[in-house]
């Protein structure tokens, strides 16, 4: 049953968020009671945590899966975007900003992690960019996946990026597009366009 009720808690906060979906909405959607769940679960933070969890657990095993397919870079970062749409199937741009708004530490654990896991991922896919060509030679590598990632948090900003003015999708496609663009080169950003139109 603790599986279930973290399953179906997750969706619930990527469809809707964190804050906006209560103990009883879960509840009821799975239609035990909400004392069901307080005996698999204590508290709403720790079912966000352990929701969080799953999510990066999830998030690296795609991630993992596809650098294996040993793409070039350019291919490979489209491909990871495409596949991480697909596994969130986020809905909106408020999940994210509920949670460092009304949670800030559990947001705070999620940096410490993003730091620790998807810099260095970054990181490996602009060395073998640059090793292609299709990226810039003179960028600073560290700064610019740590600015990627921290980029990418931000514009879950909902002060910044209101739903009623930005997609959820094509926030995050933009958000790709303009980093691609601000590191690649002239054959780089061709490639890109050539693959975000057969896309």
């Amino acid at each position: 049953m603790d599986k279930k009720i973290l399953e179906k808690a997750t969706e619930l906060f990527l469809k809707q968020g964190f804050k906006t979906v209560t103990m009883d909405d879960i509840a009821n959607d799975l239609a035990i009671s909400k004392k069901t769940i307080y005996q698999h679960y204590s508290s709403k933070p720790e079912l966000i945590e352990k929701s969080l969890a799953s999510i990066n657990a999830n998030f690296l095993k795609l991630l993992e899966t596809t650098l294996s397919l040993n793409q070039e870079a350019i291919p490979e970062l489209l491909n990871a975007h495409k596949k991480i749409n697909d596994l969130l199937l986020v809905d909106s741009t408020g999940c994210f900003y509920q949670l460092s708004k009304y949670y800030p530490k559990l947001a705070h654990k999620q940096k410490v992690f993003h730091e620790k896991k998807y810099v260095k991922l970054i990181e490996a896919n602009i060395i073998k960019g640059i090793t292609e060509g299709v990226y810039r030679a003179d960028i600073d590598i560290d700064f610019i996946s740590r600015f990627h990632i921290a980029s990418l948090i931000a514009v879950e900003d909902l002060d910044y990026f209101p739903e009623s003015e930005y997609a959820y999708s094509e926030l995050h496609a933009l958000h790709l597009e303009y980093f691609i663009r601000s590191i690649a080169t002239e054959e780089g950003r061709a490639l890109f366009l050539k693959l975000k139109k057969e896309l």
